[in-house]
């Protein structure tokens, strides 16, 4: 992947009352596909969080009461009553009672007064965004940055909000104007806006017991690389028929800036007819130096005017790095610095989708021999390189190019492991290309011992948490890959 053109790779709550029983969904009925908290919503509903209202329905814009929240944050950080005290005296005989005390013996709830919860009573948005945060700091998350607002929350809630914001665990109800939020903290929270809080914290915050359960959760990939996506997108039924027959359900396609939109649109929307996600990836080695990495944000920026402009069927779902600072000379006559600059450049890029796509899934390529890098990791203490860069990414493809599996299941032990404890995605590749470094790809072997190859890795891995699937590089050299 050693490119250096710009390429394009390619949650919810329930109405509880004492007396309803929960009616869990496959699907909700009220939830348009173009909805941007959808991915939030199925989440959640996956993971045994949230249920819905009935009928099929789960009622996205509906509020929530203090008693639904606290019911659903424990589900979320699974916590449990120890059987203390707990100072309310009206929940007693209340259906919310057991999670309630739960929330209040885990430190991370208050009530209205020192002896009423008033668990009938709605939920603000700043008091659902505390909630969280109080157990995001007992689990060791750093304050953020005090943001300033448009619309001033209590002073008890400037903290919780500004430090939700920071990490990006917020969906379309926030927004920002220069330096200025808007959070609305004092209006209700309803459903959906309570399911993009849930599901991106739960992904995050260290320790948190449904980390495991998010990346379960996650869909299993079978991926490939279409570079000259100018020549490539004008034979799309070859292509298309080459993706079926190796089922492949995720792309990583080329984008030429002079090429009209409408070919991507029409690319993307075929290709999601046939179950394929199109991710936008960019990258060269040197995007990490600072006069170099305004590329980047050229290629956020381009992704997300064009998701503004095209339907929900036409969209890119995720934006991917390909940086490789280390085939740069400078690399090795200052690996420190490039370490430094290589881990500006992923932060950067993170912050800058979330802010304000945090549908989007952020993803990179890497090699496999990061754990070898020790740095700071952000709380006072060290870690891995690789660890770091899998923690800041939701979606890591390790490229574990070997001609093996053996040698493939060696490299990539460590940071499966690293992923597992901190519930992030692992897509493990390999190389189709001619190469002189060594044993690294199966140009020479073959489709038949590739594919053998690969059962055995997706045999030893598809039961790890953090495994979401393999990755073929790339779809040319794969066409041409004899039988």
């Amino acid at each position: 992947m050693k490119k250096m053109t710009l390429i394009l790779s390619v949650a919810l709550a329930t109405t509880l009352s004492c007396t309803e029983a929960p009616v869990l969904a496959e699907s909700f009925t009220d939830i348009p596909p173009s909805s941007s908290y959808l991915p939030y919503i199925d989440d959640l509903k996956k993971f045994g969080i949230v249920d819905g209202i009935g009928q099929g329905l789960f009622g996205p814009e509906q509020t929530l009461t203090r008693a639904q929240f606290a019911k659903f944050l424990s589900a979320a950080f699974q916590l449990k009553d120890n059987g203390n005290p707990v100072p309310f005296t009206d929940i007693q005989g209340h259906w919310s009672a057991p999670y309630v005390r739960a929330a209040y013996q885990a430190g991370i709830i208050d009530g209205t007064s020192d002896t009423i919860f008033s668990p009938d009573k709605p939920v603000k948005r700043e008091e659902a965004s505390a909630m969280v945060w109080r157990y995001a700091k007992k689990s060791g998350q750093s304050p953020g940055p005090v943001l300033n607002f448009r619309e001033k929350p209590d002073n008890w809630a400037v903290e919780a909000i500004s430090s939700v914001i920071a990490r990006g665990w917020y969906g379309a109800d926030v927004s920002q104007t220069g330096d200025v939020w808007s959070y609305r903290p004092q209006e209700l929270m309803t459903r959906q806006e309570m399911a993009a809080l849930l599901d991106l914290s739960i992904k995050t915050v260290p320790g948190s017991p449904n980390k495991t359960a998010a990346a379960a959760g996650k869909p299993k990939y079978n991926a490939t690389w279409l570079w000259n996506s100018d020549s490539l997108l004008q034979k799309k039924d070859e292509v298309f028929q080459f993706l079926q027959q190796n089922k492949i359900n995720l792309v990583f396609l080329q984008i030429d800036p002079d090429m009209s939109s409408n070919e991507y649109a029409d690319f993307i929307s075929k290709a999601g007819a046939l179950g394929i996600e199109v991710h936008a990836l960019g990258g060269a080695p040197n995007w990490i130096l600072p006069e170099n990495q305004i590329k980047m944000y050229k290629l956020i920026d381009w992704v997300k005017n064009y998701n503004n402009k095209v339907q929900a069927n036409q969209q890119f779902k995720g934006i991917h790095l390909d940086v490789e600072p280390f085939v740069m000379p400078v690399w090795y006559q200052n690996t420190d610095t490039m370490l430094g600059l290589w881990r500006d450049t992923v932060s950067g890029f993170v912050d800058e989708i979330k802010k304000d796509s945090p549908h989007l899934t952020v993803g990179a390529d890497l090699p496999v021999w990061l754990d070898k890098f020790n740095v700071p990791d952000g709380h006072g203490g060290r870690t891995t390189l690789s660890e770091w860069m899998i923690q800041e990414l939701d979606q890591t493809t390790l490229m574990a190019y070997r001609d093996n599996s053996n040698d493939i299941l060696s490299s990539v032990a460590t940071k499966m492991d690293e992923a597992d404890k901190d519930g992030k995605s692992i897509i493990v590749s390999v190389e189709t290309k001619p190469s002189s470094e060594g044993p690294i790809t199966f140009y020479n072997k073959g489709q038949t011992l590739m594919m053998q190859e690969l059962g055995k890795v997706i045999d030893t891995l598809q039961s790890r948490a953090s495994y979401t699937g393999y990755a073929v590089h790339d779809y040319e050299s794969w066409t041409r890959l004899k039988k």
